[in-house]
């Protein structure tokens, strides 16, 4: 029994030596894939690889001193693992053909890719987030029409001018309207004199209509019996209207006014058919959104279907849809954190910010390598002895130093969270509550500058033509009337002359008096 237990444990023994020993003096081909942290790889403008580092290239250096290999980087301006062009074939290509050994970066395990190649699993986990604008806090201005649906308004719009003429018609009724007027000359019509009077009516009841719905009062000099029941009945409609307003308008005006996220959660996105989503065209992101079948991820896969826009081909441009206020980009942590750090850095501020909940990714990220490799499980075995030492976690937040904007820009989201959640509790009235109070403030002045502007322009246009008519009059008095009898008598040259000097002395004599 002894002799049998100890032939098992020489030969794992045998076992485990031979397969930490199956990398011993090899050369290894390796392509690399950029990642944000895991692989910053750096190229000149002919696309040759000069500089690398990350994570991923730091376990590849660990891997090499552990098991005894050599490796040398394909020198390929191929970044992704799928085909782009022909002069792009892809990663894929090279390991399938026999020139490369081994993929390292953060790849995403699909179905897809597993039909073409190996991956050794477990080299990190993530999470998903989504990056989203910076909240931005705003006024209240909109809080004065909230109270009331859009239908609600309309219908006032509509009752406020009937009403304005039943009010007319119980005023004046019709046959009154069709009765001349003693002022009404004989060449004007009858007709043109009812309008003007309906017009008029109109007007006057209009105005005083809204003057009880502002609480102004009003006045209405002549006052029959139905017009005493229409008046009465928008009294009462108005009072309805009016405290039912203002008791909805408390709520509004007191509501938060703080910086509330473009979204807040991957199921919110998932819902949200205001917000669309953008993902990196050919990457990770959209490889697991468009191949999920079940749960969350389905539904965020159905909404990147169904819209006109839903990838970016640069990085630049993915920042630049999120900033437009309506794109929510999709991706893991690390990526995310440094989109926000560039942007930081381009532009001296915080524009972007993560949404409060996350969403785990099925799975880890791995390395690829060819079909039926021997080294598979080597790679998935020293994965899990880096995490257990705690070595890949500290290159991790060794790398993660460098962003510090980031660090700052999250802590900034998070005070205006914070200060979002207190304000459901607690509300501290500022202006900004009263914006929209403010706002039709400024329309009224603008408004009551025109009305001051017009009525000046007018009287200046009646004070000019009276005195043009005045004057003409004056000209006809003046000038003598010739008859049969008595001709009109040749005047003196200086006639002229005299005649404007007397019109100038009357013109001053009248500027006196008034």
């Amino acid at each position: 029994m002894k002799t049998t237990l100890l032939l098992i444990l020489l030969g794992l023994a045998k076992f485990a030596s031979s397969e930490y020993t199956i990398l011993n003096g090899k050369h290894l081909i390796v392509g690399v894939q950029d990642a944000e942290l895991h692989l910053n790889v750096e190229r000149n403008i002919s696309g040759h690889i000069t500089k690398i580092d990350g994570v991923a290239f730091r376990t590849l250096v660990d891997f090499a001193n552990r098991y005894n290999f050599t490796y040398s980087i394909l020198q390929v301006n191929d970044t992704r693992l799928e085909k782009q062009s022909k002069a792009l074939p892809g990663l894929a290509y090279y390991l399938q053909n026999g020139e490369c050994d081994l993929i390292i970066g953060s790849l995403v395990m699909t179905p897809d890719r597993y039909a073409l190649m190996d991956f050794a699993e477990g080299y990190a986990y993530s999470s998903v987030v989504i990056l989203i604008p910076m909240p931005e806090s705003s006024d209240n201005g909109a809080a004065i029409v909230l109270p009331f649906q859009f239908s609600v308004w309309i219908g006032l719009l509509i009752v406020i001018p009937l009403t304005a003429v039943a009010i007319c018609f119980s005023i004046e009724p019709v046959n009154r309207m069709t009765q001349t007027d003693e002022n009404v000359t004989i060449d004007q019509p009858v007709v043109s004199n009812k309008i003007g009077r309906f017009v008029l009516t109109t007007r006057f009841a209009f105005s005083q209509m809204m003057r009880i719905l502002l609480n102004q009062g009003a006045y209405f000099p002549r006052m029959r019996t139905a017009a005493y029941f229409v008046v009465g009945s928008w009294c009462l409609g108005a009072l309805i209207v009016v405290c039912s307003y203002n008791s909805l308008l408390i709520s509004y005006i007191l509501g938060s006014s703080a910086a509330e996220p473009l979204v807040d959660s991957p199921l919110e996105l998932a819902r949200n058919s205001n917000v669309q989503l953008i993902v990196d065209k050919g990457r990770g992101a959209e490889l697991i959104l468009l191949s999920a079948k079940i749960g969350l991820y389905k539904q965020l896969g159905d909404k990147l279907r169904s819209q006109s826009k839903s990838n970016c081909a640069t990085r630049q441009e993915c920042i630049d849809l999120v900033k437009s206020g309506s794109y929510a980009y999709i991706n893991t942590k690390l990526v995310a954190i440094n989109f926000i750090d560039e942007d930081y850095i381009a532009t001296g501020k915080c524009n972007l910010a993560l949404a409060h909940q996350t969403e785990s990714i099925p799975g880890s990220f791995a390395w690829a390598l060819p079909k039926r490799s021997p080294y598979t499980r080597l790679f998935t075995k020293g994965f899990m002895e880096l995490h257990e030492a705690g070595r890949f976690e500290f290159w991790t937040r060794v790398y993660q130093k460098k962003y510090t904007n980031a660090t700052y820009c999250l802590n900034e989201a998070h005070k205006r969270r914070e200060q979002r959640n207190l304000s459901k509790s607690k509300t501290k009235i500022t202006l900004n509550n009263f914006s929209g109070a403010f706002y039709v403030l400024a329309l009224g002045y603008f408004i009551s500058f025109v009305c001051f502007v017009r009525e000046n322009i007018c009287f200046r246009l009646n004070r000019y033509n009276q005195r043009q008519k005045k004057n003409n009059v004056r000209r006809k008095a003046l000038t003598p009337k010739a008859t049969d009898n008595h001709p009109p008598e040749r005047g003196h040259k200086l006639a002229p002359k005299i005649f404007a000097f007397r019109f100038v002395l009357s013109e001053h004599k009248e500027r006196v008096l008034t």
